[in-house]
């Protein structure tokens, strides 16, 4: 799964694999446990088929791991490991704000624009959900895609994307359960505006900004990760 790109709604497939998405972001699901597909299949009224497909796409966004012949188990949470990639990420976020200063494009301008402007419809009219929360982060993993594009470099892009597909649990659960104003919308919104007025000065420091907001975030989301595996 490449970053910021989502299939299209609709398909059995995607309603299963968003209803599971929510039970697992909700905490129905318990950090660690073991999916039974016959007993999951029974909750949702579906086949083994469309299940397997949903589980397959969750485990590429790190919130179910797969082992061979026992199935699937919903992911724990490693915040060390994840402090560690949000240091690396800064590192790469800020390289790609600062080139696309330079290279983007006034069709990848209007681009970014296009995405603030939805993140500011879906905050006006979020019902507070976890498919809603999965919107925003879908959200805000495209518009980094959106700006690795304009900074038109393919090793950043790559390394990038491997980056973010192992922060895809940390970023889905800060979203949900830490960043409750979703004050991530003004800060990709500083982003944006500094990248459309091509100040790679502002556009490194928002970026940067972004990054330590997501490393503040960590400490808070470990102590409500700890709360629900104590209360489970």
């Amino acid at each position: 799964m490449t970053l910021g790109k989502t299939e299209p709604r609709g398909s059995l497939r995607e309603t299963t694999y968003a209803r599971l998405k929510d039970l697992i972001l909700s905490g129905q699901l318990r950090p660690s446990e073991r999916l039974s597909e016959n007993a999951l299949a029974k909750r949702l009224g579906v086949s083994r088929t469309p299940l397997r497909e949903a589980l397959m796409k969750l485990e590429e966004e790190g919130l179910v791991v797969g082992q061979r012949n026992l199935g699937y188990t919903v992911s724990d949470l490693d915040i060390t490991a994840f402090c560690n990639l949000l240091v690396v990420r800064e590192a790469l976020d800020v390289c790609a704000a600062r080139l696309a200063c330079a290279t983007a494009t006034e069709e990848d301008l209007d681009r970014l624009r296009g995405v603030i402007a939805q993140m500011v419809e879906l905050k006006e009219s979020v019902s507070d959900t976890p498919s809603d929360a999965a919107r925003n982060l879908d959200l805000g993993l495209y518009i980094h895609r959106v700006i690795l594009e304009a900074a038109r470099n393919d090793a950043l892009t790559r390394v990038s994307e491997q980056v973010y597909q192992q922060l895809r649990l940390a970023l889905w659960l800060e979203v949900l359960w830490v960043d409750l104003e979703q004050t991530d919308l003004e800060e990709h919104r500083a982003i944006a505006d500094a990248i459309c007025a091509r100040d790679p000065e502002a556009a490194e420091a928002a970026a940067r900004a972004h990054v330590q907001s997501s490393l503040k975030n960590m400490s808070k989301l470990q102590r409500i990760w700890a709360h629900r595996r104590a209360v489970d």
